[in-house]
């Protein structure tokens, strides 16, 4: 899963939130799903500022610090499957 703006965050967050509640409670799991969160919120901000000035390749870096973060996410979530 990968997401392209802030706005495709809804959909990716409800299969991640279905994910991790198939697996046991893990804190861990859970605070990384709630900094991708927090990482998204700043991504809308600088999506705004840029629709603003026109500049949009400043939302690139964060976007793909966002992507690798959900990807690395979905891998320990598999394993958590895995493992139980």
């Amino acid at each position: 899963m990968q997401i392209e703006t802030s706005l495709d965050w809804p959909d990716v967050s409800n299969q991640l939130v279905l994910q991790l509640s198939t697996i046991d409670y893990n804190p861990d799991l859970r605070k990384m799903y709630k900094n991708i969160e927090s990482m998204v919120s700043e991504l809308s901000k600088l999506e705004v500022d840029a629709r603003r000035t026109r500049i949009t390749h400043y939302t690139k870096p964060k976007l793909e610090q966002i992507n690798k973060a959900i990807d690395h996410l979905e891998k320990l979530l598999l394993m958590a499957k895995l493992m139980s």
